[in-house]
Parts: C-alpha cells; sequence; structure tokens
C-alpha cells in the first residue's frame, strides 16, 4: 500500500532542477554547471525546485506555486486551492 501511495505521489513531479537565486539560472541536474557552483562559488544560493503537475487543473507549476495534501495523496496549484477552498483541498 505504501508503494501505492509513493508511486501515485511521485507521478505529478515532473521533474527536478535547480536553481541559483544569485546568477539567475536554472540548471538541469547532472549537468558539470551543478558542482562548479557547489564547489567555487558556496556563497550562491542554490535551490533545488520541483516541476509539478497540479492534479486538480493539470497545469504545469513549480513547488513553491504548489501544495501537497497528504489526505488526498495529490499536489494542488494554489490557484486551484483557493478556487476550490482550503477545506475542499485538505478534504
Amino acid at each position: 500500500m505504501a508503494d501505492v501511495w509513493a508511486e501515485e505521489r511521485d507521478k505529478a513531479v515532473l521533474d527536478i532542477v535547480y536553481y541559483c537565486e544569485t546568477c539567475n539560472v536554472i540548471i538541469e541536474p547532472g549537468d558539470a554547471d551543478i558542482s562548479i557552483h557547489k564547489k567555487e562559488l558556496p556563497h550562491h544560493k542554490m535551490r533545488r525546485v520541483m516541476i509539478l503537475r497540479c492534479s486538480r487543473c493539470e497545469n504545469i507549476v513549480t513547488d513553491s506555486y504548489a501544495e501537497y495534501s497528504p489526505e488526498k495523496n495529490q499536489f494542488w496549484c494554489k490557484n486551484c486551492i483557493s478556487e476550490a477552498g482550503a477545506d475542499s483541498f485538505r478534504s
């Protein structure tokens, strides 16, 4: 049962990228720039960003614009949460 829960949640995660807030650049996983940033530019702010699909409207959003509902085992974008209401999202 735990495997089904994890698989369902992982379906919503389309990709994971890295974002350097200092350079304002997106870096793909496996790119050499990640190790350069971590070693040579430790003062840069690197963030791991998940690219998600909203389970309600199917739009593509980042993790900073979505929220996860453990009750529904789904990610919803902030637009859908505000349209449907927080109670609907949580139940």
